[in-house]
């Protein structure tokens, strides 16, 4: 029989307490990883296969950690008592979960919903596991030391782009342009490589994430970590000895600090910057913002909500949003996911399936195609609907309430807790932690070397430029995680009573600010971000549970309990294999081999592989889709003869279509094989397969409204079956298209060249094709 009761008095056995610090190991080592090895699964690209390594590293990493929060509540449960904190984030977990579940089997491409949802879930897992073995305030100050140190490795590494890798990479390519732009999958002289060069140009500085303003959420993370310790610090200095404890910490600040600056990203600054004067008010004004809280946040409310109902106003008055050009197509893909969402009102479109539908929405004189609408309130809406926007919102939300809003104390329950030495805590992490750095990272980051250059240089002078490489690439991140973690630790003295006042504010300052700057950002949805956000929600969680002594459920499972658990951890364990990794490794695996196969010729290999690729995921469009694409090239080369070419491709892009029916370009690619088929054959089969074809680019057409490429290919279809206004009209709207782009081109960039998206040739062809046509 299961007995419960609520108390904080608890001991640990020691087997229990070895185990929980091998999984705070464990997390500390994914968070040190992610911060520092480039995880975009799900960042838009120019090359379809460019995120399969992504995705694998991705879901591999999550795997780890959904295991750790399996072990601990199996192994929790297999012990005498089961002892829970209260996290106060479960009810919104559960309601993300659920809405998750109901968008997931909503979306179109069900395979990416599963692995975005996986992604996101996890970690927030994490959280919960955290809150649970973050039991003491030397195991909290590491997770904050770790994350400060990881800010000074993210600071080295923007360096360096700083003043080294951008010059390198600009040369590099001035050199080499075409095999660049072949690396990237880009034509030359078209707007993706004007946007490729513009981005190359303007000297990005991103660290180890994909973008300025990700690493700049980082560092402003990791720096009020920092913070939090060195105030710690200076408000239990003892002696002389401290103030030079004070100012090696304040340098690892200042270099965190400066790497903030360097990426140059407005919004983290500007976030930053907020969160600092927030943080600054409560330390000068802390006892009367006590005083008058309600009044404060009634008014904070009233404020955003006004601000939120001014920015929309002036939106739709203007059709963008005050400032420069980032906010001008901000308001475009705020406009279009709100159009998005009043189309799925009720699930979203799914997890990991923004990319596809945003083209249905998309306005026609955008720029850029984008994975996500630069706010993360319209993210999670447009992706999991109102349910699951709550139930994300709760997750963080209410962690923060709890600071503003804390529980008395329980002094009843109040009891004194071992306290592991902090300094002796840091040694053992730092060596771990640095060793799954220096030995993993080289598997994720192997180095490409050029054969070329092997021949044009001297052996002695390879050796010592390889050094010098993996000493740059490997070595000195992990020199700098070392060093950072040092000054964040050195000489620490122990405080056994210390309060956790201003490091529980100085942790809900940067979460409100990571929240400012993702109002118009999506750096919080990027692993490396999300998952130190994680870490930090768990320690404010932990903290309250540490401070204010809150009761702890204890149970004493029954021997049928402890099975079902034991059952239910390994079912756990198998579905998350069996539906999220395994599927996607094998279809990857065999994906990357067809590509090599593929470009060497051999495509009978190629085409057998990407259908062993298709079977071994079934909700995975993409070997489909590839297939169908090289059936058609295949066709292209052999002379445009062979009709069972034309006939496979056929039946792969419809299996892709069954897939995932929100992606216009299997329906461009199918519009292209009935056009074949209709140049090969005669009579009424012809006309047959042009009506096919007619049908699939209006279904592409319907699936990305904003493009002129395919309102193009459309008219000249309808035109060659006699439907002389429905061409006229599509080669209007191709024109409209054109132009439109043109002119916010112009506005954006004033001082270059106007580019033409859809080519020259072609929209002078459709300006003739309507003068033809009208007479």
């Amino acid at each position: 029989m299961t007995e419960t009761e609520a108390n904080s008095n608890f001991s640990k056995s020691r087997g229990r307490v070895i185990f929980e610090y091998i999984l705070l190991a464990l997390c500390l080592c994914i968070i040190a990883l992610r911060a520092t090895v480039t995880e975009s699964p799900n960042v838009q690209s120019a090359n379809q296969a460019i995120n399969f390594s992504d995705t694998i590293y991705s879901l591999s990493i999550s795997a780890a950690l959904f295991l750790s929060f399996v072990s601990w509540l199996v192994w929790g449960f297999c012990c005498k008592k089961f002892y829970y904190r209260f996290t106060a984030m479960g009810i919104g977990l559960c309601l993300f979960i659920v809405a998750s579940v109901v968008a997931g089997l909503a979306a179109a491409n069900k395979r990416a919903a599963i692995s975005n949802f996986t992604m996101t879930a996890v970690p927030l897992l994490m959280t919960v596991l955290l809150a649970q073995i973050l039991d003491s305030k030397s195991k909290i100050k590491l997770v904050l030391a770790v994350i400060a140190a990881l800010g000074v490795v993210s600071a080295y590494q923007c360096s360096s782009q700083l003043f080294t890798s951008n010059k390198q990479l600009i040369k590099f390519y001035e050199q080499y342009p075409d095999e660049v732009l072949a690396q990237q999958n880009i034509t030359p002289n078209t707007l993706k490589h004007w946007q490729f060069e513009h981005r190359l140009y303007s000297k990005d500085i991103s660290g180890f994430f994909t973008t300025s303003n990700s690493a700049g959420s980082f560092a402003m993370l990791a720096s009020f970590a920092g913070i939090a310790l060195f105030i710690e610090k200076f408000k239990n200095r003892r002696s002389k000895s401290s103030a030079q404890q004070l100012v090696i910490c304040g340098l690892a600040i200042a270099v965190i600090i400066f790497g903030l600056v360097i990426t140059r990203s407005k919004g983290a600054i500007a976030a930053s910057l907020v969160a600092a004067a927030m943080f600054v008010l409560y330390l000068l004004f802390g006892n009367w913002l006590k005083t008058h809280k309600k009044v404060i946040l009634i008014v904070c409310l009233l404020v955003v909500i006004a601000a939120g109902c001014a920015v929309v106003s002036y939106g739709l008055t203007h059709d963008r949003l005050p400032g420069g050009n980032s906010m001008l197509v901000r308001w475009q893909y705020w406009s279009a996911s709100a159009r998005m969402y009043a189309n799925h009102p009720l699930t979203g479109i799914g997890p990991g399936n923004f990319t596809n539908f945003y083209l249905h929405y998309k306005h026609p004189a955008a720029l850029e195609e984008v994975s996500d609408p630069h706010n993360f309130l319209l993210g999670v809406l447009t992706r999991y609907g109102p349910l699951g926007l709550v139930g994300f919102l709760a997750i963080i939300l209410i962690p923060l309430w709890k600071v503003i809003f804390p529980r008395p104390v329980l002094l009843s329950t109040k009891t004194d807790r071992p306290e592991p030495n902090f300094k002796k805590l840091a040694i053992p992490f730092l060596i771990v932690i640095s060793t799954s750095l220096l030995f993993i990272r080289p598997i994720l980051i192997p180095i490409k070397t050029s054969g070329n250059i092997d021949v044009t240089i001297g052996a002695g002078t390879y050796a010592i430029i390889m050094i010098y490489v993996i000493f740059v690439l490997y070595v000195a991140p992990v020199a700098a995680f070392a060093i950072g973690l040092w000054l964040l630790t050195a000489n620490h003295n122990k405080n056994k009573h210390g309060s956790f006042r201003y490091i529980r504010a100085a942790l809900f300052c940067a979460v409100c600010g990571l929240l400012i700057h993702n109002l118009i950002d999506f750096a919080i949805f990027e692993q490396g971000v999300f998952t130190a956000l994680c870490a930090i929600i768990a320690c404010l969680i932990a903290i309250d549970s540490y401070q204010k002594s809150r009761p702890c459920l204890i149970l004493k499972p029954a021997p049928l309990v402890r099975t079902l658990m034991v059952a239910a951890g390994l079912v756990l364990t198998w579905a998350y294999f069996d539906y999220a990794l395994i599927p996607a490794v094998k279809s990857t695996t065999k994906i990357q081999q067809a590509n090599q196969a593929g470009s060497l010729g051999e495509f009978e290999r190629a085409h057998s592989l990407l259908a062993a690729a298709a079977e071994d995921d079934r909700l995975n469009p993409t070997a489909s889709s590839l297939n169908g694409g090289l059936y058609l090239h295949h066709f292209q080369l052999t002379g445009r003869k062979d009709r069972n070419l034309l006939d496979s491709a056929k039946d792969s892009l419809l299996e892709a279509i069954d897939r995932d029916s929100a992606d216009f370009k299997n329906f461009e690619q199918l519009t292209e094989v009935y056009t074949h088929l209709a140049e090969i054959s005669t009579g009424q089969e012809k006309t047959d397969y042009l009506n096919k074809a007619f049908d699939n680019a209006q279904c592409a057409a319907q699936r990305y409204p904003g493009c002129a490429r395919l309102r193009l290919e459309l008219a000249q279809i309808a035109e060659q079956l006699g439907k002389t206004d429905t061409a006229i009209e599509q080669y209007k709207k191709t024109i409209e298209i054109e132009r439109s782009f043109r002119r916010q081109f112009r506005q954006m960039y004033p001082e270059e060249e106007v580019l033409s998206r859809l080519g020259e040739e072609r929209y002078q062809f459709a300006e003739q094709k309507i003068k033809q046509l009208s007479k």
